[in-house]
């Protein structure tokens, strides 16, 4: 587990002598503080030779690649990065844990492969050097962000992991130099680089909180999509992409409950590869109880679960924790997070998460990473089973709808200008699947978004989503699956990679073993998302399999109690003393300075919290302002020209 970089200058061109690359990897340092090393890189040269920091680039290097090195598995020198091959002519850095190594190693042994050490990183690169590029990304299971330059082929060949739980960014200077990294925010280091906000896409983040797919705040940087992977030439920097995995087609097999839960427990048990003390992420919600329980049943090493409460009864899940953590035998540890912790930590946050953080757990998971840091190097957690297996209430509405069509044209009718989400819902009934699809998971109303960011085309904004969605196979649920897959599951899985890394925690997520998802993707509808009635309808009607195994292990009552999605009390926190004075005395006044947002609208959506009213309205000022601010801060952490250029805070 790292965090990595890499400068590939265009043919005949040097990258700078001076100490740019160690200042990139510096900026990042906190995903590796256990090692780090550098690769100075000759295409024109056909030469690789280990860089010592401190010192200049040897003259001809046109590549380099730095690596900080969280110790998991080997934690001797056999496993450090870069590695190299015996000739030298080809360099890996590799950010991740590939679960099925141990397999793979006694094959290539067998077929008369030697090993310095027991590191995942060397059965990558000795495969790849046995097989090939392609052999190698279809054979290895796990998660990975992973760079390979072969000097004899003249390329870089970069990939991301299935899921995209480990982060990869890239950009191309003016010069053509091609930057990648574990994180954006070592191209700010880079003397060329110029920090520019993406206007266009600011639309996207107001209303859904995030960016999809390849699209980051940031002018030029891209993210490597999920199951992708990029391919750079020496000779004339081209460079180019293309998808090598994605979510398997839908198909009703035999799989049961039985068969999901064997699933499961072989990827929880492959997972629990360790040289260092495990833990699991412990929310209280049902997908990462079963984690936890199935931990706690395959290693006595993992008896420690982490949780956050709050002090207010309605949000905080302290009952469910303590039911679950009894049943699975674990010693839990549990953390009150505060107002004050909301203050303090909002804009250390946003740092590392490299954007304004789409949902305030965020700074739950922070608080959480910190905290288990003293204890374990890996928590386990329950992230991806509500994608896959349909856990969200919007996969409850599709199928209803689907079902009852006249149901809704009459709630479309009732629901007027609300804006709550089930509202904004109702309303939308008369538009087309597909756009339904693409609003049901946006967190603000159209018409917020345009009251903020005056002159957004929506329509613009949705139109990338609808285009994304139009190209993906399949119908009804299953596709709607697969878009979540592709969007929303992404985001989700970079706070959990980027709250725990800035910790030196990390995060693994047996719901996305590739054997989970095949047979999820194996299951019929009525097993995942169903139009059922009655009281507490929706949540037996989502997630229902997941939901049956849940019930068996905990109750009833435990797994069909309203899903609570780990909620912070927002509003209550924004008219804390503590808060509300870094509100009123520095975020808002810079967001207003700065003019990027209404600061008019923003200053309504203050007073209206501040003022008397019902809960539902404190709540959405309260999150809307959350988005603005968060913004506002991420702009001025990474926008300003105060920021250093060594790439910190």
């Amino acid at each position: 587990m790292c965090g990595f970089i890499g400068m590939f200058a265009p043919a005949g061109r040097p990258l700078p002598p001076d100490g740019t690359l160690e200042a990139m990897l510096r900026s990042i340092r906190h995903r590796g503080p256990d090692d780090e090393g550098f690769h100075a890189l000759s295409f024109g040269q056909n030469r690789a030779q280990v860089h010592r920091a401190g010192s200049l680039l040897p003259v001809g290097t046109d590549a380099a690649l730095g690596f900080a090195r969280l110790s998991i598995q080997d934690l001797s020198q056999a496993g450090h990065q870069p590695m190299s091959s015996r000739d030298g002519a080809t360099v890996l850095v590799f950010n991740g844990e590939i679960y099925n190594a141990a397999l793979l190693r006694e094959e290539l042994c067998a077929q008369g492969v030697d090993f310095r050490g027991h590191s995942d990183t060397e059965v990558i690169l000795r495969l790849y050097e046995r097989q090939g590029w392609q052999a190698m990304l279809t054979r290895i299971e796990g998660m990975f962000a992973l760079a390979i330059a072969d000097l004899k082929a003249g390329s870089l060949r970069v990939a991301r992991d299935p899921f995209g739980i480990k982060p990869l960014y890239h950009t191309r200077l003016a010069d053509g130099t091609l930057l990648i990294a574990s994180e954006m925010k070592a191209f700010l280091a880079h003397p060329d680089f110029c920090a520019e906000l993406a206007t266009e896409h600011l639309g996207e983040q107001l209303m859904f909180r995030y960016t999809a797919w390849d699209r980051t705040l940031l002018r030029g940087v891209q993210q490597l999509p999920p199951g992708h992977e990029l391919r750079w030439q020496a000779t004339d920097g081209q460079l180019s992409r293309h998808r090598w995995w994605s979510l398997p087609d839908a198909s009703v097999g035999q799989e049961t409950v039985a068969s999901v839960r064997a699933a499961l427990r072989h990827a929880v048990k492959s997972q629990l590869v360790s040289d260092v003390p495990l833990g699991t992420q412990l929310s209280g919600g049902i997908d990462s109880s079963l984690i936890t329980l199935e931990a706690a049943k395959e290693s006595s090493d993992t008896r420690h679960s982490f949780s956050i409460v709050f002090e207010d009864a309605a949000f905080s899940e302290d009952p469910w924790i303590t039911q679950a953590a009894r049943h699975a035998g674990v010693h839990s540890h549990r953390y009150l997070f505060r107002p004050q912790n909301f203050a303090e930590d909002f804009a250390r946050v946003t740092w590392h998460l490299d954007g304004p953080p789409g949902n305030p757990n965020t700074l739950a998971i922070d608080l959480l990473a910190r905290e288990a840091s003293s204890t374990v190097k890996v928590m386990l957690t329950g992230e991806g089973c509500d994608e896959l297996f349909a856990g969200y209430n919007r996969f409850y509405y599709s199928a209803l709808q689907q079902q009852h069509p006249q149901l809704f044209q009459l709630g479309a009718k009732l629901a007027g200008t609300s804006g709550g989400r089930l509202w904004r819902l109702l309303s939308q009934a008369g538009q087309s699947q597909e756009r339904q699809t693409i609003t049901g998971s946006a967190y603000g109303a159209a018409a917020l978004v345009t009251q903020l960011l005056p002159g957004v085309k929506i329509e613009d904004t949705l139109s990338q989503r609808l285009d994304h969605l139009a190209a993906l196979p399949g119908t009804g649920l299953a596709k709607q699956i697969r878009y979540e897959v592709e969007t929303y599951l992404p985001d989700l899985l970079l706070r959990q990679d980027k709250m725990t890394m800035a910790h030196g925690v990390e995060c693994r997520v047996p719901f996305l073993d590739l054997g989970v998802a095949k047979a999820a993707r194996a299951l019929p509808a009525e097993a995942l998302a169903s139009p059922t009635y009655g009281p507490n309808a929706r949540m037996r009607g989502t997630k229902r399999l997941i939901k049956q195994m849940a019930a068996a292990e905990f109750g009833h009552a435990f797994a069909y109690r309203r899903k609570r999605g780990f909620d912070v009390p927002l509003a209550a926190f924004f008219r804390q003393n503590t808060v509300r004075a870094r509100v009123e005395e520095e975020w808002l006044p810079a967001l207003k300075r700065r003019g990027v947002l209404h600061g008019g609208e923003v200053d309504r959506l203050w007073t209206q919290l501040r003022a008397p009213g019902t809960s539902a309205s404190h709540r959405g000022a309260a999150e809307a302002l959350w988005v603005a601010l968060g913004l506002e801060v991420y702009m001025s952490k990474f926008l300003e020209l105060s920021n250093s250029r060594d790439g910190r805070p």
